[in-house]
């Protein structure tokens, strides 16, 4: 079939394939980058509600609101494209089985953790009506997982059907408002709002993406990189005394996603840094686990605090708290992912993706992401 072909009306006449079969190694080095930032943050919230760490580190994590589920989104959504031009049946075998199962096996595992050890930070982990209400009110930190699957059933739906311009002015103008203080009373649902923007961009643009990205040196990532530091540092400063500044923090995200991307591809050139793309192309076993060994480490601290060596570590403790949980959860998937029972933490039994009886233990996903990348 001629490449002239017409298009469907609405369709984006760009991104869905043609620049870059199968996988693209700096893109899941970026989704290493993204996962680290993520368990940096939590471990910041644990550390810092219990006074083992400095009050900067909060400052910090408030700064890089804007890098790390920006790039995130933005990663999933350049292996999205030729994953929603399937069927549905072949959609939630492929992807939403998985997603959905993920979120459901371990909102109940999360659960029962905070019951047997409760949380050290006070923050209530273990509310029957938040439970009940997961489905369609996510409350705790596994909410990526939620609107991931909700990303991609909404983007199916309107796949088609309305001019992707429209699609990706309204996300736009609903993530200015989110971020600009708009609030739902609901981390999922204010994070949902804010970042959908960045999955559709990453899915309309990918072609581009990847084009503009693989042209770029170190030296235009770090110029990204202080161009988003300043820029969010004056609209945070700024929040107080102009209505709405923070607004501009979704065109903000923009640069550090620039940032992400070009020092994500500048750092994949080098051996030593395989294990980050590792990382990246296995992020579900650190996102669902890795708060689990954080609440864990930081209970163990605390039983030290107080004690001089724990003041002077204090500074640095996020980083080492969060690299230790992410080994742990890594450590904890790679003993456990061939093992009866325990493996249906990271895999979707056949039974629950397909309706059919196990024969094979073939959806063996070890990421969020596609493991058949971009068929053609």
């Amino acid at each position: 079939m001629s490449d002239m072909t017409e298009r469907p009306t609405g369709s984006p006449p760009f991104g869905n394939g043609g620049y870059k079969p199968g996988r693209v190694a700096w893109i899941d080095t970026a989704k290493g980058i993204a996962i680290l930032m993520v368990a940096l943050a939590h471990s910041v919230q644990w550390l810092s509600l219990t006074g083992l760490t400095p009050g900067v580190w909060d400052r910090i994590n408030l700064v890089f609101i804007v890098f790390r589920m920006p790039l995130f989104f933005l990663a999933s959504g350049l292996f999205a494209g030729s994953i929603l031009a399937r069927s549905w049946p072949a959609l939630w075998r492929t992807r939403l089985s998985l997603l959905v199962w993920a979120l459901l096996v371990w909102t109940l595992v999360r659960f029962g953790f905070f019951v047997l050890f409760p949380t050290p930070t006070g923050i209530e982990e273990t509310s029957l009506v938040d439970l009940a209400l997961a489905p369609v009110r996510p409350s705790n930190g596994l909410w990526f997982l939620y609107a991931l699957t909700l990303f991609f059933v909404v983007m199916k739906l309107l796949r088609d059907r309305i001019d992707w311009r429209l699609q990706l002015g309204a996300a736009a103008l609903l993530s200015v408002w989110f971020f600009a203080r708009a609030d739902t009373g609901n981390i999922a649902w204010n994070g949902i709002c804010r970042y959908l923007v960045f999955f559709m961009f990453g899915c309309f643009f990918r072609d581009h993406i990847i084009r503009f990205v693989e042209r770029r040196g170190l030296l235009a990532g770090l110029l990204f990189g202080a161009g988003f530091l300043a820029a969010t540092l004056a609209a945070l400063a700024s929040a107080t005394r102009v209505p709405f500044a923070t607004g501009v923090l979704t065109f903000v995200s923009l640069l550090a996603i620039g940032a992400g991307l070009v020092i994500a591809r500048f750092l994949t050139r080098f051996r030593g840094m395989a294990w980050l793309t590792f990382v990246g192309r296995n992020t579900l076993p650190v996102y669902v686990v890795h708060v689990l060994f954080v609440s864990a480490i930081t209970s163990l601290l605390l039983l030290a605090k107080g004690q001089r060596w724990l003041e002077v570590l204090g500074p640095v403790l996020p980083p080492v708290v969060a690299g230790l949980a992410v080994l742990a959860a890594l450590g904890f998937w790679r003993l456990t992912r061939n093992l009866p029972v325990l493996r249906f933490g990271f895999v979707a039994p056949d039974w629950f993706a397909t309706g059919r009886p196990a024969t094979s233990s073939r959806n063996t996903a070890g990421s969020a992401e596609p493991v058949e990348q971009d068929p053609r």
